[in-house]
């Protein structure tokens, strides 16, 4: 059912504004929730309809879900998010220049060109070709004693790097622990020539004159920008709420399992055409030391993210929200383009119809759950009644205090 699902779980939640959220309730119905109605499903053999007659009558959704509480967030623009445009811009503006004099040291850029030897033989992936790279020595991330077998020497000059590549590799198993032998060239010094920060260096690499320009249209850019992330993230809030407090009475057991095993497998392919083992591979991306603790791992998101999926369709049943053909063709046109997808074939080797659909329907039950939802001012009616005695008491003692000639000069 589900093709290339590893992609597609993560992407379609990042172009939802959703992640797999919500600590688990205990699966029971709870007193008092919202029912949701499988009625908008009934007989209906759209893509949102049979979601609808599959998860809805299984969910009982939070009863405050058209009114949930929160409190807005409100991300402010600081000289700190403008230091670092202007950094971005003098960075920007910086160039290279290659000198062929001069003695290398650490913490010079160098271009260089070698090629690899184990035992008198060159290995795979070991040269540069002839053709350059450029490495900062005593930070390049080669392999040790590497960079400072470059320094005091000089443009022109041609070498042996001498190394023993550790063990494990895990980039090349068949390296490691072995002694290396890289015929090496210093090509040149890199020099980089950075730019001062002023009117001319905005205008010529900017629409704007001055440096007061910039800096006011980066302001109003961060501040839009923040507007959005601080709308996505109380988006986000609001249905972590509901999907905190609503219950799920049983779950697809079949499609959990179908997502589970093909999540796996698709990690394993992954492994095997990186030719790498997939404890490995594993332990590099998820910080995982063991399958079984992967297994876990994906089982564990699987149900999160169906959890979240069922209380959404079952909100879209409840409230009638569905998709359009017009908004799903929307939708893909969108992904196709993000992702430089040309044809039918190549995009539904990625993407389900069912999934995008699912991520235009989760999109409107986001949008629709946030405009109903309630901004917390910090008040509620047992403060206010607190309040209220407050405010009771200190006109009492005010009108006592002014009867009182003594007090009442005191207090002109």
């Amino acid at each position: 059912m589900k093709k290339k699902i590893c992609m597609f779980l993560v992407g379609a939640m990042c172009l939802a504004g959703l992640s797999a959220c919500g600590d688990k309730k205990e699966d029971t119905a709870g007193e008092g929730g919202a029912a949701a109605t499988t009625e908008a499903g009934k007989n209906d053999d759209s893509v949102i309809g049979k979601m609808k007659s599959d998860y809805a009558e299984y969910v009982t959704i939070y009863d405050k879900y058209m009114e949930v509480k929160y409190t807005p967030s409100k991300t402010e623009v600081t000289d700190n998010d403008i230091e670092k445009d202007k950094a971005s811009l003098i960075a920007q503006g910086t160039t290279t220049e290659k000198q062929t004099t001069g003695i290398a040291t650490y913490g010079d850029a160098v271009n260089i060109d070698y090629t690899g030897y184990v035992d008198g033989t060159a290995f795979d992936h070991g040269s540069t070709e002839g053709k350059g790279t450029e490495i900062t020595l005593g930070s390049s991330g080669y392999i040790d004693n590497f960079d400072e077998q470059i320094v005091g020497h000089k443009p022109g000059d041609s070498f042996d790097v001498v190394v023993t590549f550790p063990d494990p590799y895990t980039n090349d198993e068949t390296l490691s622990g072995k002694k290396a032998t890289f015929d090496t060239t210093l090509n040149a010094i890199v020099v980089k020539k950075v730019p001062e920060y002023n009117d001319e260096l905005v205008k010529s690499l900017t629409s704007y004159a001055t440096t007061a320009e910039y800096e006011q249209a980066m302001r109003e850019k961060h501040k839009e920008d923040n507007e959005k992330n601080d709308k996505t993230k109380d988006k986000q809030n609001i249905l972590n709420t509901i999907i905190t407090n609503s219950t799920i009475s049983q779950y697809p057991e079949d499609e959990m399992k179908e997502l589970i095993d093909s999540m796996i497998q698709q990690v394993k392919s992954l492994a095997e055409a990186n030719n790498v083992d997939l404890t490995t591979l594993i332990s590099y991306y998820y910080g995982l030391q063991t399958e079984d603790d992967f297994k876990d791992y994906i089982s564990n998101y699987v149900e999160n993210y169906i959890r979240q999926k069922m209380i959404i369709v079952a909100i879209a049943a409840a409230e009638n929200i569905d998709v359009t053909e017009e908004e799903y063709e929307a939708r893909k046109k969108e992904l196709m383009d993000s992702y430089s997808i040309t044809d039918d074939n190549t995009f539904n080797q990625y993407y389900a119809k069912e999934d995008v659909y699912y991520v235009v329907l989760a999109d409107k039950v986001s949008d629709y759950v946030y405009e109903h939802a309630v901004i917390d001012n910090g008040s509620n009616s047992d403060n206010q009644q607190v309040q209220d005695m407050l405010t009771s008491a200190a006109t009492t003692e005010t009108v006592t205090e002014a009867s009182s000639e003594e007090t009442s000069t005191e207090a002109k």
